[in-house]
C-alpha cells in the first residue's frame, strides 16, 4: 500500500488529477482517500475504485454532501490536505472494509454515518483478509502516516501558516482603541491567544469585548479601527 499526501494550497487541482492519470496507466486507481481541514485537523474518509472520477467529482463539488461538503464550500479546497491510500489490485469489498478499519480506528469528524456502505456481512477471501490484517496493522501500528498528516498541518509546513485575511488586536482604553498585535489569519490568531476559532470568529463578527492577560481587547479586520467611529454590539 501506497499513500500520498497533497497540501492543496500549493499543489493545483490539475496537478491532482495528471497525477491520478499516471496511476491509472499503472493500473492503480482504487483505495481510500482523506480529506483533512488545515484549520482544524478534522477530516474525512471514503474509498473508491476510480480515484481520478471520485477526487474530480469531489473538486466540482458533485461527490461531496452532508458535513464535508458544507466544510469544502467553507473553507474552500486550499483549506485542505488531500491523501491517497493506493491499493493494487482492489476490490469493491476490500475497499469498504478498508474505510471501515479508518472509520473505527481514527473516528473522522466529518464522517456522518459510522459504517461504511454495505460492507457488513459479506464474506472475505483469504487474500483481502490478508490485505485488510496488514492494512490494520499499519493503522494500529505504525504512526509515521499520522505523523506525515500532521506535519503537513503545523507551522510553516502548512501552506495557510502565513496567508490569509489578517487581523488586528486592539486593548481597550476609555478614549481609544490601541494596536496590540496582528495576525495573519484567524488561525494563527487562535493558536496565539489560545482561543478556539469558533469563538474567535464570533468575537469578530459581532465586534465583542473579551479579556486577554487580563485586559480588555477587540479584534477586527480593520487596521485602523477607531473608538469613535466604533459600535459595540
Amino acid at each position: 500500500m501506497n499513500y500520498y499526501i497533497f497540501d492543496l494550497s500549493k499543489v493545483s487541482q490539475a496537478q491532482v488529477r495528471a497525477f491520478l492519470n499516471d496511476k491509472a496507466r499503472a493500473n492503480l486507481t482504487g483505495g481510500i482517500y482523506l480529506w483533512v481541514n488545515q484549520n482544524n485537523g478534522h477530516f474525512y474518509v471514503g474509498s473508491t475504485l476510480n480515484f481520478y472520477n471520485r477526487i474530480a467529482s469531489y473538486f466540482s463539488l458533485k461527490g461531496a454532501y452532508g458535513i464535508i461538503l458544507k466544510a469544502l464550500i467553507k473553507y474552500g479546497f486550499d483549506s485542505f490536505t488531500l491523501v491517497l491510500f493506493f491499493v493494487s489490485n482492489v476490490t469493491r469489498e476490500e475497499v469498504l472494509h478498508l474505510e471501515q478499519s479508518v472509520l473505527d480506528t481514527w473516528k473522522p469528524e466529518y464522517n456522518i454515518q459510522p459504517c461504511a456502505n454495505s460492507s457488513a456481512g459479506r464474506i472475505m477471501s483469504e487474500e483481502s483478509k490478508a490485505k485488510l490484517a496488514a492494512f490494520r496493522k499499519g493503522l494500529n501500528h505504525s504512526e509515521e502516516t499520522k505523523a506525515k498528516i500532521s506535519a503537513s498541518l503545523l507551522g510553516e509546513n502548512n501552506g495557510r501558516f502565513n496567508k490569509g485575511t489578517p487581523i488586528y488586536l486592539y486593548e481597550v482604553h476609555s478614549s481609544k482603541f490601541e494596536l496590540s498585535a496582528s495576525f495573519p489569519n484567524r488561525a494563527r490568531a487562535s493558536t496565539i491567544l489560545g482561543i478556539p476559532a469558533s469563538t474567535l470568529f464570533n468575537y469578530i463578527k459581532n465586534q465583542m469585548p473579551f479579556k486577554t492577560n487580563g485586559v480588555e481587547c477587540i479584534i477586527s479586520y480593520d487596521e485602523n479601527l477607531d473608538k469613535d467611529c466604533f459600535h459595540y454590539r
